[in-house]
């Protein structure tokens, strides 16, 4: 689109004249100046050729000269060896022609400095040359040959005749040398010549060509003049006499598509901003044209507003179509224009053209342009006076109308006034029926006034209630939060001090105290238990439990029951059975959790109150797309008047002193309201003395909309309880999300393929891992949480694990650190691919490598190939990098085993020199050998990428400063301290990285490590602040973690916790690794306390873990957002504590 056309006219006649003159002088000037450099190229050659020749000139004369010179000496020669006279004929003749060549070489090289220098020599040997032949003639003609020989032996002629050759050749090499320059020079200005001559042609031609051009424009400038005249003067006649703007818009497009070639077009009449569409033309019928716009508007709008015209080329689809009686098309090219008057715009016209539109037709609109907005102005000054005057015609007559119309009116008002003071009498008679009509409704309105007043007394009791009853709700909220929080503080204690007598590392316990220690533990776990019971209950009736359904397969579901019930039948005698009917779903989608609780409550009172006989559970189809779980005993059975009190809270079927059987009468409710929330129920059917048998009916898809609701005397009002202790996470079941279910291997394992474990929230990474593993001929195992992931582990042994660290309920380094404590599954490889970057806290912890995702496929393979090497030899190796020989030998000693090869090196070279040609497992270096620092071969080995480079551990016996032993992290993956205890340690270490069994081991070497897992080397040496008020809790925390080296620091609350950071930040040997934060403190709670201490830039990446023993329903989000890393509820189950401290532990 091209805006602001050129508004030149065109040039006129004189002017258009003009460029051939030029062109004709131009031309003249040229042919003088090719005939000058022609002239001049030709007197050149010329001037070349005659140098030429008088070079030939010279050679020959040269040439002449040397021969006259033979014949004269030829002659002498023939006369002395003859006598003859008739020999010196040539002597005679050459005499005359040596003087004659003389001279022409003189006049030929007489502008010759170089020949003149050399000629002069020639004339004096030439003239001894004939002195000499002279003489030997004479001496000759006078005394014979023997006159003249011993002048001929003299050598003298031989020798002038030497010097004359040596000058001829001489100037006959300057001569060519001349010839040959002067050709090349003479070629030069032919090829000049030819040059000059095909670019004057080119030129002339061009010349030519331009003139034609110019006189043709000039043509053509005078045509375009010619036509913009007579154009100019056919719109005159278009324009003239008195038309409304309609006539002069058909008027001008007609001529217009006429003269100029337009195919179609509108033109705009208006004024004050306000255009009309006065005319179209080329319009196909039923083409929709603008009837108007306003200044702005569109195209037509800023043509009005600029007052600059618009030419449109190529115009896109969509616009209106030009039609004839043989077919329609849209216009190619478009033309605004502004019709100004006075600078005012008076209309737009807009023309279409199928054919480009040519600056003569922009200039005809341009020169035109002003004319038609005159004619326009002119027709709308016309059309508003007619318009006037039939407006003042109209107004009249309007006006006698009126006239009319009044005197009507005032006929009908007086018709009006007579019926008026008709109403009024009849108002009157009405007002004393109203009056009655008052008195009665004034009546009711006091009746109501005192039903409302009613109402409101109701209302407030009613809202006075309310608030009662959320006192009390909140009452028994914080009652139950602070019984949960006083109750679970001493159990707290209670139960890792037990657990610490029970596990009697120091081994100073009988066999006696050790199981009273157990069974304080196990009675604790029992009141844990009742505890988590009562507050389940709160919560199903509070209505705060939820349910997370996933599907789960039925025969994992007893399979899993199986387990757990087996060894309880075995111990018993009873027999024990579960049987899934052939026609049942192959799994169903329920909360597994709750499920698996509410069979478990079944079982086990089936189990208690069976003494002989059986246990069994069926799992058979019901109707409705339903399951049912049957649990089935031969035990006391249940009387019919007992049978529906016994889901009643607290009650029991033998609840008399003197009871047979334990228990708190709570499961059988819990489990009832559980079966309710997940879409079911629970039935009973019982004889005494026979048996009874519970049944769970659940559907096989669970959906929320068919959840019962609760028995409305049995619903207190809701409160927010209290969670109950997770028994595996502390993380909220409204927060784990569900990990997608994949199928795999677990039915179909053979002993004689090996088992890979995918331990992996994601389903879709998950499957793609199963199947690259099983195309390298692994069976696989998929888990989704940290609590299968274990379970899976420790059930089925797998022979490798690839493993996530973000799982919805742990960290998978928290799964990592516990594989590797337990001595079931610390030999298995795990490989850890995650989108989180903790390969250093990983490989510390026994992880044989680490990939962060995305990871390409061909990683994955290689992922998987590594894990298949690490099972496919037996032998393992162990670099032993130590310069003491009595040291390499005690340590080569200690980790000698039948499956353990031991390679011990003095010096660092010998290390980089063994790993260049041979493989190893594990490296134990010292830091200090006689060619290196153990520093400089760490940093060698990692900055060398085609070297192997094992997992190593640093065995040294310097004290490492925290700059130090940083730095060693980066590279090692372990340190330790020679000491009283190191080579426990040291066999720990080599074992995990290994890989080995521990059973497998030598017994001294299985009871070195047991010896070296008292000390933890991750906690060895690290402090850890405890902010705790309870000093039970202080007392068994610290028994817990200082013995296995940590450092402990207390503090009584959050105001004490910062002040003991701040003068740990004085004191960088004083530095706090970690911190144990307790949630209720008094002067300053621990959730206020970790947000300073967040705040702070000094302890922005200090590890804080979040304990707790209120368990609100929100305590791990309140403590998440204050700023802890972690958090675990109380009681604390000592193992799970460990693993959380040695994950968030700073390496």
């Amino acid at each position: 689109m091209k805006s602001g056309l050129s508004s030149k006219s065109s040039p006129t006649r004189a002017i258009a004249d003009v460029p051939a003159i030029v062109g004709v002088v131009v031309a003249i000037a040229f042919f003088v100046v090719s005939g000058a450099v022609v002239a001049t190229n030709i007197r050149t050659m010329r001037d070349h050729n005659r140098e030429i020749m008088h070079s030939h000139e010279v050679i020959k004369g040269l040439g002449d000269l040397q021969s006259s010179m033979l014949d004269a000496e030829t002659g002498q020669r023939g006369f002395l060896l003859t006598g003859d006279q008739s020999y010196l004929g040539p002597y005679i003749a050459a005499m005359t022609d040596i003087e004659q060549s003389l001279d022409t070489l003189g006049v030929l090289t007489a502008g010759d400095e170089v020949q003149r220098a050399n000629l002069e020599p020639l004339r004096r040997h030439v003239a001894a040359k004939l002195e000499e032949l002279r003489e030997t003639i004479d001496l000759y003609r006078a005394g014979g040959i023997s006159a003249a020989l011993p002048l001929v032996t003299t050598d003298r002629g031989k020798a002038e005749m030497d010097a004359i050759r040596g000058l001829l050749d001489s100037m006959r090499q300057e001569m060519t040398r001349q010839r040959e320059q002067r050709v090349l020079e003479l070629a030069d200005a032919y090829r000049r010549a030819w040059v000059s001559g095909v670019m004057s042609a080119l030129l002339g031609i061009g010349l030519a060509l331009v003139i034609g051009y110019l006189t043709r424009r000039a043509a053509i400038a005078r045509a375009r003049q010619d036509w913009l005249q007579q154009g100019q003067v056919g719109l005159a006649g278009v324009l003239q006499g008195d038309k409304s703007t309609t006539q002069l818009g058909d008027g001008v497009l007609s001529f217009l598509a006429d003269y100029a070639g337009a195919q179609a077009g509108a033109l705009f009449a208006g004024e004050r901003g306000y255009f009309q569409r006065s005319a179209t033309l080329g319009v196909a019928a039923g083409g929709k044209v603008a009837d108007s716009f306003t200044l702005g508007d569109g195209l037509l709008g800023r043509v009005a507003r600029d007052g600059k015209p618009v030419l449109i080329e190529n115009v896109p689809d969509g616009y209106l179509t030009i039609g004839s009686a043989l077919g329609e098309d849209r216009p190619r090219h478009l033309v605004i224009a502004p019709l100004v008057a006075d600078e005012v715009v008076n209309g737009v016209i807009e023309l279409g053209f199928l054919q480009a539109v040519g600056p003569a037709t922009l200039d005809l609109l341009h020169e035109g342009a002003g004319a038609i907005g005159v004619a326009l102005r002119s027709a709308n000054f016309r059309t508003e006076l007619k318009d006037l005057l039939e407006e003042t015609q109209r107004q009249s007559e309007e006006l006698q109308v009126q006239s009319e119309e009044l005197r009507v009116s005032n006929e009908e008002l007086e018709e009006h006034g007579r019926a008026l003071r008709e109403s009024q009498v009849r108002l009157e008679q009405q007002q004393v029926e109203l009056e009655q009509t008052n008195v009665q409704l004034e009546e009711q309105a006091q009746r109501l006034e005192a039903q409302a007043e009613g109402l409101g007394r109701a209302k407030a009791a009613t809202e006075l209630k309310a608030r009662e009853l959320e006192q009390a709700s909140r009452y028994k909220t914080d009652f139950l939060a602070n019984m949960s929080h006083e109750l679970r503080t001493p159990l707290n204690s209670l139960l890792i001090l037990s657990k610490l007598l029970g596990d009697n590392a120091d081994a100073n316990l009988t066999d006696e105290q050790v199981r009273f220690a157990r069974t304080i533990q196990a009675s604790g776990n029992d009141l844990l238990t009742l505890i988590n019971d009562i507050l389940d209950l709160s919560k199903i009736e509070a209505g705060h439990l939820q349910v997370q359904a996933d599907p789960l397969p039925l025969h994992v579901l007893t399979a899993d029951l199986e387990r757990m019930f087996r060894p309880v039948a075995d111990d018993r005698g009873i027999g024990f059975t579960i049987e899934i009917a052939p026609d049942c779903p192959a799994s169903i989608t329920s909360d597994r959790q709750r499920l698996e609780q509410v069979l478990k409550n079944l079982l086990s009172n089936a189990f208690k109150f069976t003494e002989a006989g059986s246990v069994t559970l069926a799992v058979r189809p019901a109707e409705g797309e339903r399951v049912a779980f049957a649990v089935t005993d031969t035990g006391i059975g249940i009387s019919e008047d007992q049978q529906e009190s016994i889901f009643n809270a607290f009650h029991q079927a033998d609840g008399a002193i003197s009871r047979k059987y334990g228990g708190t009468g709570l499961g059988l409710s819990i489990s009832r309201e559980l079966a309710r929330l997940l879409g079911g129920a629970i039935t009973l059917d019982s004889t005494p003395g026979e048996g009874s048998t519970f049944t769970v009916t659940l559907p096989v898809t669970y959906d929320p909309a068919g959840v019962a609701p609760r028995d409305a005397r049995q619903a207190p009002p809701p409160v927010a309880m209290p969670r109950s202790v997770p028994r595996m996470s502390a993380t909220a079941p409204s927060q784990v999300r569900a990990p997608v279910r994949v199928e795999d291997d677990r039915d179909n394992l053979t002993g004689s393929r090996r088992v890979l474990l995918i331990i992996e929230d994601d389903g879709t990474f998950a499957e793609i891992v199963r199947d690259l593993s099983r195309e390298m001929d692994f069976q696989c195992l998929v888990a989704g949480t940290a609590e299968e992931a274990l379970r899976l582990a420790r059930q089925y042994k797998p022979n490798a694990i690839v493993m996530d660290v973000g799982l919805p309920d742990h960290s998978g380094l928290t799964v990592l650190d516990q594989l590797k404590r337990d001595d079931a599954t610390r030999h298995i490889p795990v490989h850890v691919v995650s989108a989180a970057d903790h390969s250093q806290t990983a490989l510390s912890l026994g992880a044989v490598g680490y990939r962060v995702k995305p990871v390409p496929r061909e990683e994955l393979a290689e992922v998987l190939q590594t894990l298949a090497s690490k099972l496919t030899h037996s032998l393992r190796r162990v670099l032993i990098v130590e310069d003491d020989p009595v040291q390499r030998d005690a340590v080569g000693a200690l980790l000698a085993s039948r499956d353990v090869e031991t390679v011990g090196v003095g010096t660092a070279a010998e290390c980089l020199e063994r790993l260049r040609h041979e493989t190893f497992d594990c490296m134990v270096l010292d830091l200090s050998l006689p060619d290196a620092s153990g520093y400089s071969l760490l940093e060698t080995l990692s900055g060398d990428g085609g070297q192997a480079f094992p997992p190593v551990i640093v065995y040294t016996g310097h004290d490492l400063s925290p700059d130090d032993e940083q730095r060693l992290r980066r590279y090692s993956n372990s340190i330790i301290i020679k000491g009283a205890k190191s080579p426990e340690r040291l066999l720990e270490e080599v074992s995990l990285f290994l890989h080995q069994v521990v059973s497998d081991l030598p017994p001294e070497q299985q009871k070195m490590i047991r010896s070296a897992r008292n000390r933890d080397a991750v906690l060895e040496g690290r402090r850890i602040l405890i902010v705790e008020d309870d000093i039970r809790n202080v007392y068994s925390l610290s028994n817990v973690l200082e013995p296995r080296g940590a450092k402990v620091e207390i503090a009584r609350n959050g105001q004490e916790a910062i002040a003991a950071l701040d003068a740990s930040a004085r004191d960088p040997d004083k530095a706090i690794d970690l911190v144990l934060m307790d949630v209720m403190m008094p002067v300053m709670d621990g959730l206020t306390a970790t947000r300073e201490i967040r705040g702070d830039p000094r302890w922005a990446s200090l590890p804080v873990i979040a304990l707790t023993a209120k368990a609100m329903p929100d305590d791990q989000a309140r403590c998440i957002s204050a700023g802890a890393n972690d958090y675990m509820a109380k009681p604390l189950d000592v193992d799970k504590l460990l693993s959380l401290v040695r994950v968030w532990m700073p390496r």
